[in-house]
Order: structure tokens, then C-alpha cells, then sequence
């Protein structure tokens, strides 16, 4: 069996372990092209999927909007360099082209499958901190005086009303 194949096995077992099951339909698959479905849905409430496409490109398939899918690869700068000008007033001297990127392609299924995997750990499972509020005395003075009532603030307030302000801070 081909190493390419053998990594695919190994990562599809992988994703269907977390729960992201295959999508595709057999018209997809007969061009070479691989959908994936996560386990969740978005804030939107649409599913969120990604293909793998045998060209080499990995996208991320957008259910809403006006863009239906856009591409996860890596990006490749590329130098514009310099392009003759060959006809009018402007005609023997040299213009700078504009610098811009391409996708880096990857060949292999097994490649692909991995790059995706990675891509949706990196971003769909590994937890993220919450907003954790910065606990001053200005923010606890701020708590006590417009949620609790204390005009004085958090210094003035009973060590009960002081637990709650910070418990609730916490929270």
C-alpha cells in the first residue's frame, strides 16, 4: 500500500475518532475531491465543512454570504519583477510589476488530509482562555458602586458583599 494511502487511513480514523464525518457525494468523489464535516455548527448555525480537492487545494466551504468557499493553504510570496514595455510613449522602458501570493499546492491525499487535520485541531479544538476581566481596585470599585449600591466603593463594603463582587468579577 502507498505511504500517500497510508497516511490517509491513519488521519481519516483520526477525524472520525473527534467526530468529523465524510461528506461526499459520488460525484465529488469521482473528480477527486473529499468534503468533511465537523461535529458542531457555526454561530450561524450552518455546519461547517472543508474539502480537499485533488488539484491540491484544502478550502474551507462557506454555507452563507456571497464567497462559497475560500482556501487554507499556505501562501507563497511571489516577487512581481520587471516587464518591458513594448508599445506607446512608454514604449523600451521597464515597469515593476506588483508583488503578490499564491497558494502553495499540496500533491499528496495523504499530505492533504494531514495539512487539513492539523488546520482543524489548530482552530476548532484547542481550547481558547475566555476574556479574562484584569481585577483592580478600580474594577471593584466600579462593581461595588453601580451593581451593589456601595457609594463609597469596594473598601467601604461588608466582607459579604465583598465576596460577592468578586465572585461575581470571576464568573
Amino acid at each position: 500500500m502507498n505511504s500517500q494511502y497510508k497516511k490517509y487511513e491513519h488521519y481519516r480514523e483520526a477525524m472520525s475518532t473527534i467526530g468529523i464525518t465524510e461528506v461526499t457525494t459520488t460525484r465529488q468523489k469521482n473528480n477527486g475531491t473529499r468534503v468533511y464535516r465537523l461535529p458542531f455548527k457555526d454561530a450561524y448555525g450552518y455546519d461547517i465543512d472543508f474539502a480537499t480537492y485533488n488539484s491540491g487545494y484544502v478550502r474551507k466551504l462557506v454555507k452563507y454570504g456571497y464567497c462559497p468557499c475560500y482556501q487554507i493553504n499556505k501562501r507563497e510570496k511571489i516577487d512581481g519583477g520587471f516587464m518591458k514595455i513594448t508599445t506607446g510613449p512608454y514604449a523600451g522602458l521597464y515597469r515593476k510589476r506588483y508583488d503578490h501570493s499564491k497558494c502553495v499546492l499540496i500533491d499528496g491525499i495523504g499530505d492533504r488530509i494531514e495539512y487539513l487535520f492539523d488546520f482543524i485541531m489548530r482552530n476548532y479544538f484547542v481550547a481558547k482562555p475566555k476574556f479574562q476581566p484584569q481585577i483592580n481596585m478600580d474594577s471593584l470599585n466600579r462593581m461595588a458602586k453601580y451593581v451593589f449600591g456601595e457609594p463609597l466603593g469596594f473598601d467601604s463594603c461588608d466582607s459579604h458583599t465583598q465576596n460577592a463582587i468578586l465572585k461575581r468579577i470571576q464568573e
